[in-house]
């Protein structure tokens, strides 16, 4: 089986980074966001040797894995891994289903 490539949404992409600046700034350091990027895509470069790594959501192609406290949610395609969104599970829940409806 073919590699699948990974393709971060462009919502995951900027929540990705502004959550990334957001503890640079609270931090006044990016010692940590650097650390926390390189943890979330080291995990993400594993989907492509395992894509069924997450766990099922209620929604059949969409499945989760978490890290710590930031659960990272992805859509199995055909072709590639999308990643719908990178969510640090301490914020508001309701807000959530904006990225993964």
């Amino acid at each position: 089986m073919a590699k699948k490539r990974i393709v971060w949404s462009k919502e995951a992409r900027l929540d990705f980074k502004a959550t990334l600046e957001f503890y640079n700034e609270r931090n006044g350091s990016s010692t940590y966001s650097r650390k926390l990027a390189d943890e979330i895509v080291n995990i993400i470069e594993k989907l492509q040797i395992n894509n069924f790594l997450g766990s099922k959501t209620s929604e059949p192609q969409v499945r989760v894995l978490v890290k710590g406290t930031f659960s990272i949610f992805y859509e199995l395609k055909e072709e590639e891994i999308l990643i719908l969104v990178i969510w640090d599970t301490r914020r508001n829940p309701d807000e959530l289903e904006k990225y993964l409806l």
